[in-house]
């Protein structure tokens, strides 16, 4: 009992450490003032948050990587697409809370191979989940390098495809080239990648919650 309460604490503690190290903004991109002509959007479902770029832009095309099954019409011709990046086990095993367990945690956590999830998404509508950023064309070339280094490639050069693992929504799980555990969470890879595009991101954001405040309200806060 002891042992477990000892967890506990240092659970809460992790998280306190979390809420205030990740309210704490940094910013180190290349975005520069003037700039801003490209339009991203930071989604979350209050544990775990996604970067939507659009399907097309001036600095990058992602119609190809849409082409390959199980990503099929008519989600290829999604205006935008999510990026999600977390743990193979929690990512493909994982349906619903119901689903946790002890062994899946720590399965999940211990270094566990990492996966991106590629999410086409037909519209997006801002509210308390889903904030909007206009970011610079360098901004978007750095966010773009974020996500494109995150992926395992084969030995043609392409993103390799975890075959039979869907939610069924049109999207796919591409192997990743990370490992994650505890401290590198699907958040923190988030707000590496926002940051890298300029915009000031906590300086460590396990918790989403963490992330969207450092974040701001985005470009409704401008209006």
């Amino acid at each position: 009992m002891l042992r477990v309460a000892l967890i506990l604490v240092a659970l809460v503690l992790l998280s306190a450490l979390a809420i205030v190290v990740g309210a704490i903004p940094l910013a180190s991109g290349p975005a520069q003032p003037g700039e801003r002509n490209v339009t991203i959007y930071v989604a979350s479902n209050g544990f775990h948050s996604d970067i939507v770029l659009p399907t097309v832009s001036a600095n990058r095309d992602w119609r190809p990587l849409l082409a390959v099954p199980p990503l099929t019409k008519p989600y290829r011709d999604a205006p935008f697409v999510a990026f999600g990046w977390g743990a193979e086990t929690a990512y493909t095993e994982l349906g619903t809370l119901a689903d946790l367990s002890l062994g899946l945690i720590l399965k999940a956590t211990a270094f566990d191979r990492s996966v991106v999830h590629v999410q086409p998404v037909a519209a997006v509508q801002t509210g308390m989940d889903l904030r909007s950023f206009t970011i610079s064309e360098a901004g978007y070339r750095a966010l773009v390098g974020h996500v494109e280094a995150s992926l395992e490639l084969d030995e043609a050069g392409g993103p390799v495809i975890l075959p039979g693992i869907t939610h069924g929504a049109g999207d796919a799980f591409l192997r990743g080239r990370d490992r994650f555990w505890l401290l590198r969470s699907c958040n923190v890879w988030v707000g590496e990648g926002l940051r890298k595009a300029g915009l000031p991101v906590g300086l460590w954001t396990p918790l989403v919650q963490s992330l969207m405040w450092s974040l701001g309200p985005g470009d409704a806060g401008e209006r």
